[in-house]
């Protein structure tokens, strides 16, 4: 992954906040459920949901250089860029994802 586990987590942190102080945020905390275990689930499912789309561009990027492996001459610079770039984008939209 390209980002450290906590990097993430203080994505997800400052997203929450973010998002709770424009009042974007709407949820119902469990009775009986202290304000900071409400906020550290919310945060996780944040955490959760951007590790998952790591996990999935990790996985592009992997079948990209599979692909530019296969051709017959190496690829250097700007036009290995520019290749990478353009099977990154079939890629996932063939996998049903927009970049």
């Amino acid at each position: 992954m390209r980002l450290s586990e906590d990097k993430v987590r203080r994505i997800a942190e400052r997203l929450h906040d973010e998002l709770a102080e424009r009042g974007l945020l709407a949820y119902r905390d469990a009775p009986g459920q202290r304000p900071s275990d409400a906020r550290a689930l919310r945060v996780k499912a944040i955490y959760d949901a951007i590790v998952a789309d790591l996990k999935i561009e990790e996985e592009i990027d992997a079948e990209v250089e599979r692909i530019l492996a296969t051709y017959s001459r190496e690829i250097k610079g700007t036009e290995r860029d520019i290749l990478f770039r353009k099977h990154k984008e079939e890629v996932a939209r063939k996998r049903g994802y927009v970049l």
